[in-house]
């Protein structure tokens, strides 16, 4: 494969800084003005070649900030210097799910000379790329350049890529890119990659390397010496997931090989003070999760979501990699990804005696949600005010443990994690035979009620409870059914962004519970996301 000749003279390398586009997936790309703005005038100072400041998205119908959009208008605000090529970004999906790719083409975008932007990239996966010519054509009729970016390049054939490279070049698009989206690929697959791509497209050629393995500069390096004239990277490394190659990482490295006139200087301020800031927020860099997600070309926005808090233990998240692994997951998909993270269907024998149990009784389940936590004293006062039987959902709740008649667990790695807990507790555990045997643990007050997990099914049998997900409130839901409680009360079921697994399976649980033809009244009484009764604390009962 050709690679650079380091006795020539050395070419320059354009460097394009797509920091705040590629950066939005943490923030709806909601950033302040004013960061903004300094980004803008400290990339321009730096000598950054090209700034993609964000997509050009063309439709959403939730909310996202201003460089989602990165509107002309928006643009001329930020008033960046005029020596400065501006880029969005938009996405092949979008485009053609567009009635009329042309006119869509035209609503997004003026002519040139009467836009900042000089530069749009599309983003595509290789069965959208062939019904993009219109739209490309239409955007270099109205004077821009045009990047076309193949996404997922590492499962795809060097043939495929060379194919590729031929029908950008056909569309007449400025750069062919290729796009490392699972951050899979090894410094030694960039020759074969880069070669089959300048032989399709020929010279003027790109890259967008992710850091799953911590490869991306490594990678980007050996793109360049392979015949890459553009590169993307990120202040601070800022990217879905693991990140991107470091913008002022690159820029040092270049500078030191005389492949850039970009100077880091002007950008120093930006990474150690605002862009570290926001990675000791949101956390992106690799990990093993990651490197576990590259090397199973599962799309990092599954680590993602797997990662935002506590709530999955480490062998919970790399097993359910490993499921996703199993069913494929280069694209996202929250259902995929719930069935990832409940695997395969639970059963754990045991009893069903809970007809002597809390029946006619108002029962207060407390889960250890924030405003659980929050409201614990109004809690404890409500619970000495009315009395209720009061059931907490695992061993760690946020209230006195006196007020506690009962505990439920159902979850094999809950029981483990809190199995100390479990053991000390006073009042009833109620869990399934199988589940505390297989795991040794040993309570002082044992309610045995067995558990199965089938889907869409929340109901009672001669087993126990069958519940619709392995989540230990819609076990307590079977339960109290069955046992003919006369109202339940949460308190603590705050709930999670709408896509989140957690959030899916409970509202799921809490659907089939109201959806029963007897079906027992269900109130929050903290504040909750989920769709059902809301009260409140302080009203009376």
């Amino acid at each position: 494969m050709p690679r650079r000749d380091d006795s020539a003279t050395p070419r320059k390398v354009q460097i394009l800084d797509c920091t705040l586009r590629d950066g939005g997936y943490y923030n709806d790309w909601d950033y302040p003005f004013d960061l903004v703005k300094r980004y803008v005038d400290a990339v321009a100072a730096a000598g950054i070649d090209v700034v993609e400041l964000g997509f050009r998205t063309l439709h959403s119908d939730g909310y996202l900030g201003a460089t989602a959009y990165t509107t002309d208008a928006f643009i001329e605000r930020l008033n960046p210097p005029s020596s400065l090529p501006i880029a969005v970004m938009l996405n092949a999906k979008e485009i053609l799910a567009a009635s009329d790719a042309k006119h869509a083409m035209r609503t997004a975008f003026s002519r040139r000379s009467h836009s900042r932007v000089s530069l749009v990239r599309i983003a595509a996966n290789l069965a959208e790329v062939a019904r993009l010519g219109e739209s490309i054509d239409e955007l270099r009729e109205l004077g821009y350049d045009v990047a076309l970016n193949l996404m997922q390049v590492s499962e795809i054939p060097l043939a495929e890529i060379k194919k590729f490279g031929a029908v950008a070049k056909s569309f007449g698009a400025t750069y062919a890119y290729i796009a490392d989206s699972f951050g899979s690929l090894r410094p030694s697959d960039m020759a074969p990659i880069m070669g089959a791509l300048t032989e399709g497209f020929g010279p003027a050629i790109g890259c967008h390397l992710h850091d799953n393995m911590s490869y991306a500069l490594a990678n980007t390096l050996e793109a360049i010496d392979a015949g890459a004239v553009i590169v993307d990277s990120t202040i601070q490394g800022m990217g879905r997931g693991p990140g991107n190659v470091r913008t002022e990482y690159l820029v040092m490295e270049l500078t030191r090989r005389g492949l850039t006139n970009a100077t880091v200087q002007p950008l120093v301020n930006l990474v150690e003070r605002d862009f570290a800031d926001m990675k000791r927020h949101y956390g992106w860099g690799s990990s093993l999760y990651y490197f576990q997600s590259a090397n199973l070309a599962v799309h990092p926005t599954y680590v993602m979501e797997l990662t935002k808090d506590d709530r999955y233990s480490p062998s919970e998240i790399v097993l359910a990699l490993d499921r996703l692994n199993e069913k494929g997951a280069t694209s996202f998909d929250v259902r995929r990804l719930t069935e990832a993270v409940q695997g395969a269907p639970l059963a754990f024998a045991g009893g069903n005696q809970v007809d002597d149990w809390c029946t006619a009784r108002d029962v207060l389940v407390v889960a250890n949600g924030p405003e659980a936590r929050n409201k614990r004293s109004e809690i404890e006062m409500f619970i000495r005010q009315h009395k209720p039987f009061v059931l907490g959902l695992n061993a760690h709740l946020p209230i006195d443990l006196s007020l506690v008649d009962a505990v439920a667990v159902c979850h094999p790695e809950r029981a483990v994690l809190d199995a100390a807990a479990l053991s000390a507790l006073d009042c009833e555990v109620v869990a399934p035979r199988e589940l505390l045997e297989s795991l040794n643990i040993k309570v002082k007050r044992h309610r045995d009620v067995g558990m199965r997990v089938v889907p869409q099914t929340l109901e009672f049998d001669g087993g126990g409870a069958l519940i619709p997900h392995p989540i230990v409130a819609a076990y307590v839901f079977s339960i109290l059914r069955a046992a003919q409680a006369k109202r339940v009360m949460l308190v603590g079921f705050d709930g999670f962004r709408e896509s989140d697994p957690r959030h899916i399976m409970m509202q799921e649980s809490l659907d089939l519970m109201s959806s029963q033809r007897s079906s027992l009244p269900v109130v929050a009484l903290t504040k909750s996301a989920f769709r059902m009764a809301q009260q409140s604390l302080f009203a009376p009962l």
